[in-house]
């Protein structure tokens, strides 16, 4: 199971999903293997692919919308269709967000997104 890691940035940077956090690997050096790049990089794109094409049309928190949830797995059925390999490495993910700030874990990017790793197939969070 690969170790995604949720990281607090210093206060005013922005991480690729336009929150004050990033994702890291565990055990990840700054010049880490080409697959564990990649397998940020897709796990990054999907979740702020999902993010832009979500609707937010229902009053229901992102955490609790079937929208969102719907919209977010036919994406991930698309991409297996489409590049399965890449898929792939996005299943079985072990997700710490464990050492943010209680701060950063109410900012409404981190709970959408969050929301969106969710539908993740067999992903496992620690918050």
């Amino acid at each position: 199971m690969t170790r995604v890691l949720v990281l607090a940035l210093e206060e005013g940077k922005i991480g690729p999903l336009l929150g004050p956090f990033t994702f890291t690997l565990d055990g990840a050096e700054a010049d880490a293997q080409t697959k564990d790049h990649e397998t940020l990089e897709v796990l990054t794109h999907f979740v702020a692919h999902v993010a832009s094409g979500v609707s937010a049309y229902n009053k229901n928190d992102m955490e609790a919308s079937s929208n969102l949830k719907s919209y977010a797995l036919e994406c991930f059925d698309d991409l297996k269709i489409e590049f399965p390999e890449l898929a792939a490495q996005i299943e079985d993910l072990f997700i710490d967000s464990s050492s943010l700030p209680a701060l950063i874990k109410e900012h409404p990017i981190f709970r959408l997104d969050r929301a969106i790793l969710r539908t993740l197939p067999r992903v496992t969070f620690i918050d």
